[in-house]
């Protein structure tokens, strides 16, 4: 198959926008929000973070198996996103709402909105994922379709990393003595609409200008139940899939926490050089924002894809995530005014984690070719949306882990100062936990068996077969 242009890379990528604003948002902003702005208790928050998104997860495989089986003269994958980037926009905005119903009615809200959130985004991402392992058959080409995906991504993570903080503040009427928004809650909902406007944009082009090329070499229509016993006995997929898992946990424990990190523990607030503030940002801000420049600019280069032919990409994965976890850790024992050392750890963080992205969601479609290529089925679309379940699982359980050890501490979201305790529990949250869960991460890729050789005569083999298959046909 001849190479993808580079229009069409872009214009997938795109969808990571989109997707990247809710994602991270919620990764981000969620559980403070819900705590300090929604003024629902931690420990109602962390089962409101946990349990509508864990039960959602269970949906991921049915869209999956139903997406495998559409078809409509836009392919498999694409109607999805086409059918929901309006929805998903409009509940966007309105799970930053924050309507005074009393604590049950506040309750009610936040858990519907959330839910229903999440059912539309598995309803365009797990598509949408499953659009990138059809578009080429090329496993190269696949890795670089992969980096211009999250190197989107992380521009969709930069405007949002950068751009909130000021945003709410403008929008919520300017800082008050203690540096919060005056009204915060218009502040959220109004950044959050501009937000929405743009993920709708960005995901009607990854609709109009992608293609879906790649379709299964066996004319029989395969069951359900033949898809997840495919499933089951697929090595590579059940590695990744508690290896991404694991990835979303530890994501989500410093995602949720970084908030409480900066706002609580971090003493300076603004970034100043040579006593200039920079751009009025908050020093969050520049630690998010520059942390996905670092990002943006490695997947910019082909990295990944040399590291991936160079060393494999399991090696390539293990050793990134050991660096991952250890600079995550090192935010744990930075003092409050050490801003300098924690951005030197992010830098680390960010340079490590960045090939990790491209390569695992490559090694997805490696997955799905390595169940075509030995059961004679191919099931794209359950492959990704079981992954996705994990990783909603995931950051399910990483988003509520913070929220739990502030209920045990005792945390008071209206105090003036925070406990010794309060502060020990947000730096366990920001550094030891993720940092830990993020090793283990990376000693996944131990089991993974598919190397570069491996995939180049699977490719080659399936290659072989569709083109038997056209000419019968």
């Amino acid at each position: 198959m001849s190479k993808l242009k580079i229009t069409e890379k872009l214009s997938y990528g795109l969808g990571e926008i989109g997707s990247s604003i809710v994602w991270q948002g919620m990764m981000f902003y969620l559980g403070y929000f819900y705590t300090d702005v929604f003024v629902i208790p931690p420990q109602a928050a962390a089962f409101l973070m946990f349990l509508p998104k864990f039960l959602d997860a269970l949906i991921d495989p049915v869209v999956g198996t139903i997406a495998d089986r559409t078809n409509t003269r836009w392919g498999k994958f694409r109607p999805y996103i086409l059918w929901f980037f309006i929805p998903y926009s409009v509940f966007m905005i309105l799970m930053f709402a924050t309507p005074n119903w009393g604590h049950t009615g506040k309750m009610l809200y936040a858990y519907a909105t959330y839910m229903l959130m999440m059912i539309i985004y598995s309803l365009i991402m797990t598509p949408y994922n499953a659009l990138g392992g059809v578009i080429t058959d090329d496993h190269k080409e696949r890795t670089s379709l992969q980096s211009y995906r999250f190197f989107m991504a992380f521009f969709g993570g930069f405007i949002l990393r950068i751009a909130t903080n000021p945003l709410v503040s403008y929008f919520g009427g300017g800082m008050d003595a203690g540096n919060h928004p005056v009204n915060p809650q218009r502040g959220f909902l109004l950044t959050f609409t501009v937000f929405a406007v743009l993920s709708a944009i960005c995901f009607f082009l990854t609709f109009h200008f992608t293609r879906e090329r790649i379709k299964p070499v066996a004319k029989e229509k395969s069951s359900l139940k033949d898809d997840l016993k495919d499933l089951t006995h697929n090595r590579p997929w059940i590695v990744l899939f508690i290896a991404s898992t694991l990835n979303l946990v530890y994501v989500g424990v410093f995602g949720t926490a970084m908030k409480y990190y900066f706002d609580y523990y971090v003493i300076p607030k603004t970034v100043n050089i040579f006593g200039w503030n920079v751009w009025g940002l908050d020093v969050m801000s520049v630690f998010n924002g520059y942390s996905s420049i670092v990002i943006m600019i490695i997947l910019l280069l082909p990295v990944s894809k040399w590291l991936a032919g160079r060393f494999g990409k399991r090696n390539t994965l293990i050793a990134c995530y050991t660096l991952v976890a250890i600079a995550i850790s090192g935010w744990y024992f930075c003092k409050p005014d050490q801003v300098g050392l924690i951005m030197f750890f992010q830098f680390i963080q960010s340079v490590a984690a960045a090939p990790t992205m491209p390569l695992t969601w490559s090694m997805y479609a490696d997955a799905a070719d390595y169940s075509e290529w030995k059961n004679g089925r191919r099931a794209t679309g359950l492959i990704y949306s079981a992954v996705v379940l994990g990783q909603k699982a995931g950051i399910a359980l990483g988003g509520a882990i913070p929220l739990w050890i502030l209920a045990s501490v005792n945390y008071n979201p209206s105090a003036v100062t925070h406990s010794p305790e309060e502060l020990h529990g947000i730096r366990l949250s920001m550094g030891l936990i993720p940092g830990f869960i993020a090793l283990l991460t990376g000693m996944m890729f131990f089991f993974y068996n598919l190397s570069n050789k491996q995939m180049d005569t699977i490719q080659a083999e399936l290659a072989e077969r569709r083109k038997q298959q056209e000419l019968k046909e």
